[in-house]
């Protein structure tokens, strides 16, 4: 049977459905999602609870949020945290004990094999996982899918590996009536990802007319807020200084995320981490400070507000393909992620559309429910649900003065196939050099390459040779060159 996964950056959740949906309920007591942690504890790769619990006593190698730095290289700065150092091939890597470095597609492999794990425990045994639909944010490039697929092999699942957007399977779990005219916003903020999705219903078909977002706002970003003010107050109290990069950050860290949480049904709570640091004189030093949600939404109020671009952006996108388009037109609001919990972001958005959104009981589990239905569909066990995406990047070739020139534009339906004529620029060349690339960068030197082709030409005058290039964006969204004749 496919699971549908969705690999978060703070919980990962999986669903399967037999005639319904069933959430895998991890080794862990019973509960329905799973910390994203690993800790290398004696020699030990500790997953989810058992880590966050050993993480207490060897912050040096808890690993969490490393979703986000998939397919990142590596840079010596302050904001990629103690942690992390140069891996293969220059990629961002995370320091084990001895030596050991970890990347972020190996740690995520750690977490999709304890909840492959647990879904097998659970279907046994009549049943098996054989494969699996994982969800991804919609701002991630190709290395980044690649390399959530790469995490599911390197998990043992090395066939039937599917990938899905979040915002897409948010809309398949909300059940959004194809036969009605409906026009709805998905407003997925999760733990390291905001994603921003508009979409049409109707005649049959759900329609994605626009989307955005913002690779690195997440929950993870909340929880530095909180954490620098404890340490800001300890610095006042203590005059001692706890850096980023000093270990005890990440028991500072959970207790952030742990207050985040209460203050979604409590109006105030205590930051509490005890034994932090000793005196001169070895006296215990601990940090146990008074926040309430009015603390917490001044901390985090430029985030809020970045929430807000990506909605205005996703609508100046959907008025480029439709100038009729308003944002009076958007009927339904669904929240989903962990981060639609906070009272203060529920507000922001409901006070900029003017309208009440809706939200799941257990916002952070609809994409992985949605992520279940799409692998029912794909193993025939339920009825399609028509969905016509769209890309998330302009689709560029190179051209000379190190320019990407667009040939698809971002937002194009697909899949698509599109036909284009190429000249040679100089006298007597023997070849022409395709660079197909996501328009990600102004310079094409620095835009990711999708594919790469030198086409044999008869030598003659420029401008005299003549090269047809068909590019195809294929039903996964995945750019590529179709054909080449000359």
């Amino acid at each position: 049977m496919l699971l549908g996964l969705d690999l978060g950056a703070t919980n990962t959740v999986a669903y399967l459905w037999d005639g319904k949906l069933r959430p895998v309920e991890t080794t862990e007591g019973g509960a329905t999602s799973m910390p994203s942690v690993i800790c290398i504890a004696n020699g030990v790769a500790l997953v989810g609870q058992p880590a966050v619990e050993a993480g207490r006593t060897h912050p040096d190698f808890d690993f969490r949020n490393f979703k986000r730095k998939m397919g990142e290289r590596w840079h010596d700065d302050e904001d990629t945290g103690y942690q992390t150092c140069e891996g293969e091939n220059g990629m961002l890597a995370f320091r084990g004990p001895d030596g050991a470095t970890y990347s972020p597609v190996e740690l995520s492999s750690f977490v999709i094999g304890e909840m492959v794990h647990a879904a097998n425990d659970f279907l046994a045994p009549h049943d098996t996982v054989t494969g699996l639909v994982i969800g991804v944010p919609a701002t991630f490039t190709p290395d980044q899918i690649e390399a959530v697929k790469e995490a599911a092999r390197l998990a043992g699942i090395t066939e039937n590996v599917y990938t899905l957007e979040e915002p897409v399977a948010a809309a398949i779990a909300y059940n959004i009536d194809a036969k009605k005219a409906r026009c709805s916003l998905v407003c997925d903020f999760g733990g390291n990802t905001l994603d921003i999705s508009l979409l049409r219903s109707g005649e049959g078909l759900i329609r994605i007319i626009a989307k955005n977002g913002i690779g690195d706002l997440g929950g993870a970003d909340f929880d530095k807020r909180i954490a620098d003010y404890a340490v800001n107050l300890f610095r006042t109290e203590t005059k001692k200084d706890l850096q980023l990069r000093d270990a005890a950050m990440t028991r500072i860290l959970v207790e952030a995320e742990q207050v985040k949480k209460r203050l979604t049904d409590a109006e105030e709570t205590t930051f509490r981490v005890e034994n932090i640091d000793r005196t001169a004189e070895g006296v215990s030093l601990h940090m146990i400070y008074k926040i309430d949600r009015r603390i917490l939404s001044e901390l985090t109020r430029d985030l809020q507000e970045r929430v807000l671009t990506a909605c205005k952006a996703a609508i100046e996108d959907a008025k480029r393909k439709d100038p009729k388009f308003t944002q009076a037109d958007i009927q339904d609001l669904l929240l989903v992620g962990g981060m639609t919990r906070v009272p203060a972001v529920r507000q922001l958005v409901s006070d900029f559309f003017g309208k009440q959104p809706k939200r799941d009981e257990n916002p952070e589990q609809v994409v992985a429910q949605g992520l279940a239905i799409k692998a029912a569909i794909i193993e025939g066990r339920k009825p399609d649900v028509t969905v016509a995406d769209i890309t998330s990047f302009e689709i560029a070739l190179e051209t000379r003065g190190n320019v990407p020139a667009i040939i698809i534009a971002k937002g194009s339906p697909f899949p698509l196939q599109k036909s284009f004529k190429l000249r040679n620029a100089d006298d007597d060349q023997a070849e022409l050099s395709v660079r197909l690339m996501f328009a990600n960068r102004p310079r094409a030197s620095d835009c990711h390459v999708l594919e790469a082709r030198d086409i044999p030409i008869e030598p003659g005058p420029a401008e005299t040779r003549e090269v047809v290039l068909v590019v195809q964006v294929d039903s996964e969204g995945h750019p590529s060159i179709l054909e080449v004749a000359a």
